[in-house]
């Protein structure tokens, strides 16, 4: 991997469709996943994922060696009946939010759209706009209610992190990328009901306007989001790293 042409974490805010992304060779997640899979060739992607975090672990325990940092000290109170408690008052709080429910509603929706629509894709050829319009839907299905309680869970816990940037924060980030995906996630349903020739009355009108409610709610929550920038994507082309 040549370290001098990474854009460092490029993977944090994305869409994870690296089959599309003009990013990969300057995105480290994505050099070291193919590395694995060129290493251990019959390992599983669960397999990987082990790795990946035990990998982690053990990167940020010898950093806190290096620092002085007593890494057995933040795991005890890392799980703490008082940090488990603290952490489970800020899920319940995001599970309840009205924003994150209508994000799962929406997730929960589209992907079992996308299911039942699955044997007529393998049955008939799809003009090819339609089928990568599904392939959008399908993907970011489940990214849209992820992304979201990110931002919801990242917010919640603001306090803990004061010194964040105002604008350049986990939780603003992961709301613009929420944004991005609600926004393709429109176009590519409005692509299909083009194409489909969907009835004014067709129930996926429900899910255009769901998509509007969840994007109009992230904008009243997150007012600063679209100024975050997000590393190699929204920097300006002259210092990017090619």
């Amino acid at each position: 991997m040549n370290r001098e042409r990474i854009i460092e974490g490029i993977f944090n805010y994305c869409t994870r469709r690296c089959e599309l992304c003009p990013f990969t060779g300057q995105c480290s997640l994505y050099q070291s996943e193919r590395e694995y899979e060129r290493k251990h060739p019959d390992a599983t992607s669960e397999d990987q994922v082990h790795d990946s975090f035990a990998e982690t672990f053990r990167l940020l325990e010898a950093w806190c060696r290096r620092e002085g940092i007593d890494f057995e000290q933040i795991r005890r109170e890392a799980e703490s009946e008082e940090t488990s408690a603290e952490l489970e008052r800020a899920a319940e709080a995001v599970r309840g939010d009205p924003l994150q429910k209508m994000a799962t509603a929406y997730t929960h929706a589209a992907l079992n759209i996308t299911d039942a629509m699955a044997a007529a894709r393998a049955m008939r050829r799809w003009p090819a706009d339609v089928e990568a319009a599904l392939d959008t839907i399908g993907w970011h299905a489940g990214m849209v209610s992820a992304k979201v309680h990110r931002a919801l869970h990242g917010h919640a816990e603001r306090e803990v992190f004061r010194d964040d940037d105002a604008v350049q924060n986990d939780w603003n980030g992961s709301a613009k990328l929420a944004r991005i995906i609600v926004a393709e996630s429109k176009r590519a349903w409005e692509m299909v009901m083009r194409e489909g020739e969907a009835p004014d009355n067709s129930p996926l009108i429900e899910l255009l306007s769901l998509l509007d409610q969840i994007d109009r709610a992230l904008e009243r929550r997150f007012p600063r989001a679209m100024d975050f920038i997000r590393p190699g994507f929204d920097a300006p082309a002259a210092t990017r790293v090619l």
